[in-house]
């Protein structure tokens, strides 16, 4: 390997965490995680999968290890680079999972021309590209009220908020990420190219039952759709819940495969 080569494959690579390494896994969870997010989000998922299933986090530009990196800026190039990582270092067979701004990251890869494409997309909290945003836009405003909008989205710990010097910190982070998610949006949409599982928090006021619903239209290859208590952040705190359809779903997956294989 040059070194050109070795350089592009160490940058890729640090798109993902593998907290609990199974390299002979039959079928890997590659997961997106929701704004501000990183891969510490989905650690404690990793010992509750299948035993023949591997958790792989993924972590985006600008946050942890990849702090000296640009904040993602636009929708296309996140995807492409997102994509590349997934070429280099994901085996199939794999399914790609997100919550909210991670669901947008998986329906932006999913709809490129991937050499590998996933058996299928987990799209969780999140709207379809052709439904409106349901909320307030909140990534540009003052710093006070940024963290009061954050607050009552619950998304970010009451810890961090109330600490002015780390906000200051991750506030950039935050605002790019929120407003990657705010303006997501594709009046006419492509169509996925694999099946789709939608989850939808049942009192979510982000991603509302019925705009969830909406990926249906774009899902030709098959759809299926669970309904969640909770709200925006089910996977929170409905961990235990939204886990047993996640196995459901890596269950289908791994007999869908042994049909197609004819074994």
């Amino acid at each position: 390997m040059n070194a050109t080569a070795g350089t592009r494959t160490a940058e890729s690579g640090r798109w993902f965490h593998r907290p609990l390494p199974r390299p002979e896994a039959r079928l890997r969870l590659v997961c997106a995680p929701y704004a501000g997010a990183g891969p510490g989000t989905y650690r404690p998922w990793a010992e509750r999968l299948p035993a023949d299933t591997e958790l792989v986090a993924v972590r985006l530009p600008g946050r942890e290890s990849r702090l000296r990196e640009q904040l993602p800026q636009e929708w296309p190039s996140l995807a492409r680079d997102f994509a590349a990582a997934l070429e280099e270092h994901i085996a199939s067979p794999y399914l790609l999972f997100g919550h909210s701004m991670g669901a947008m990251l998986v329906y932006e890869t999913a709809v490129l021309p991937l050499v590998r494409p996933p058996e299928r997309v987990l799209l969780s909290g999140c709207r379809a590209p052709h439904m409106p945003r349901a909320q307030p836009a909140i990534h540009d405003l003052p710093p006070e009220a940024f963290r009061a909008a954050l607050g009552r989205l619950a998304g970010t710990p009451p810890d961090v908020l109330a600490d002015p010097r780390l906000m200051a910190m991750l506030d950039p982070m935050l605002r790019a990420d929120i407003r990657l998610a705010e303006t997501w949006a594709r009046p006419a949409p492509e169509a996925l190219p694999v099946p789709v599982t939608a989850f939808f928090g049942q009192d979510d006021d982000v991603a509302p039952p019925d705009a969830v619903a909406a990926w249906r239209s774009l899902a030709p290859h098959g759809f299926r759709a669970h309904r969640i208590a909770g709200g925006h952040f089910f996977l929170h705190e409905r961990a235990r819940d939204l886990l047993g359809l996640l196995d459901d779903e890596i269950t289908l997956c791994l007999a869908e495969r042994r049909r197609s294989d004819g074994s």
